[in-house]
């Protein structure tokens, strides 16, 4: 028998994810995979909250302790058998899991973000860290990326508390081989604890990959039958904004990513240049009122990852979009510079030839420009349509 948790009695399974990058992405894939082996799954991440009956909702959290309860409680009256969320830094930060038994949880890594909220990198993560130091139950199990960043922090973490550790990726508990594209997923083989389970995954990127298995592996160790858990994730849907291809014209691809960090924004740079052979072209820019200090770090990710980079706004608030800009070009100082968003991107498709990925990065699936505290509609993705058309 492989790997899982004593179940929970008179309440729902509870599992968690937590990270930087890829938390939506796990926490949603997570609750598909249970409601596709047959569990009555519930949700709540950011995309809102998913009704044990599939319905989605606008989230408006309360910053009180009775939040989560009351949520997993309504779900569970509804015959919830599961409930997977996501762990913001703000809600664990805030302590709204103090009354919320978790039974899996999972770390997606941790990097740098948020960091003007928090003071330093280190407080930022020891907030993150609170799931596994104190809200993880102690019989419960942790899973963690082989290579995720700073996974040893977590790894600390749990032994400490003598919990179980489940690592996911090459040489662990639970990894991949043979994988070969076949008409854009990738077909294999999933081993669990040694045991083979022939897999097809939708995908062909390496970090969807990852957030896969992450949540595959959080639902096996919650007491799903791994045989039935790999073959569920052949039919998991990403959420919408997380490297979305949104449209191919004259042989030139448009991509959207939310990457707004400098670890993001590396992983959806790499996961762009595995998709084309010509160039990439990158569209983003960096929020305004936020962490300063990743701007210039961003700019050099893209000066080393894309072959032409089109600096614009994202999200400037009420700081000046000139000087974000600015510290976002000392990492990068040969680039073009648009700050309107809209003309970036068309600028970006004008310079596009055919072989050429545009990837606009930053906001993914967000609706609105945020332009001092006016919310102004605005979609990448329907920018990209339009202008594709």
């Amino acid at each position: 028998m492989t790997f899982h948790i004593q179940p929970p009695v008179g309440r729902p399974i509870i599992t968690a994810v937590t990270g930087t990058n890829g938390k939506t992405t796990v926490a949603t894939a997570t609750r598909q995979v249970m409601n596709l082996i047959g569990w009555r799954a519930a949700g709540y991440d950011s995309t809102g909250v998913t009704e044990v009956d599939g319905t989605l909702r606008e989230s408006r959290v309360r910053r009180s302790p009775d939040y989560l309860p009351d949520l997993i409680d309504a779900q569970a009256r509804a015959g919830a058998h599961a409930v997977s969320l996501e762990a913001f830094v703000g809600i664990l930060a805030d302590g709204l899991f103090d009354r919320v038994p978790v039974d899996v949880a999972v770390s997606t890594g941790l990097e740098r973000d948020h960091i003007d909220v928090h003071r330093s990198v280190e407080g930022y993560w020891n907030a993150k860290l609170r799931l596994f130091r104190e809200y993880l139950r102690p019989d419960g199990i942790a899973v963690v990326a082989a290579d995720s960043a700073q996974g040893d922090l977590v790894r600390e973490a749990v032994a400490l508390r003598g919990i179980r550790l489940v690592v996911v990726g090459d040489g662990g508990d639970v990894s991949t081989e043979g994988l070969e594209e076949r008409s854009g997923r990738l077909v294999g083989t999933l081993r669990v604890e040694g045991r083979a389970h022939p897999v097809s995954l939708p995908t062909v990127h390496a970090v969807a990959v990852t957030n896969l298995l992450l949540a595959g592996t959080a639902v096996i160790a919650a007491g799903g039958d791994p045989a039935a858990v790999t073959d569920a994730l052949s039919r998991v849907e990403p959420p919408p904004g997380r490297l979305q291809v949104i449209g191919e014209k004259d042989g030139v691809t448009a991509m959207v990513d939310t990457a707004h960090n400098p670890g993001a924004l590396r992983v959806a740079l790499g996961a762009a240049r595995a998709r084309t052979a010509g160039r990439v072209i990158l569209v983003f820019g960096a929020g305004g009122e936020r962490d300063r200090g990743k701007r210039a770090p961003m700019g050099a990710i893209a000066a080393e990852l894309a072959d032409v980079v089109v600096l614009t706004d994202d999200n400037p608030r009420r700081e000046p979009p000139e000087r974000i800009r600015a510290e976002v070009r000392a990492g990068i100082p040969d680039c073009v510079e648009i700050p309107s968003r809209t003309d970036a991107i068309h600028a970006a498709l004008r310079m596009a030839r055919a072989g050429d990925l545009v990837l606009v990065a930053g906001k993914g699936d967000e609706d609105t420009q945020i332009v001092g505290t006016t919310k102004v509609p605005y979609d990448d993705r329907e920018v990209l349509r339009q202008a594709l058309a």
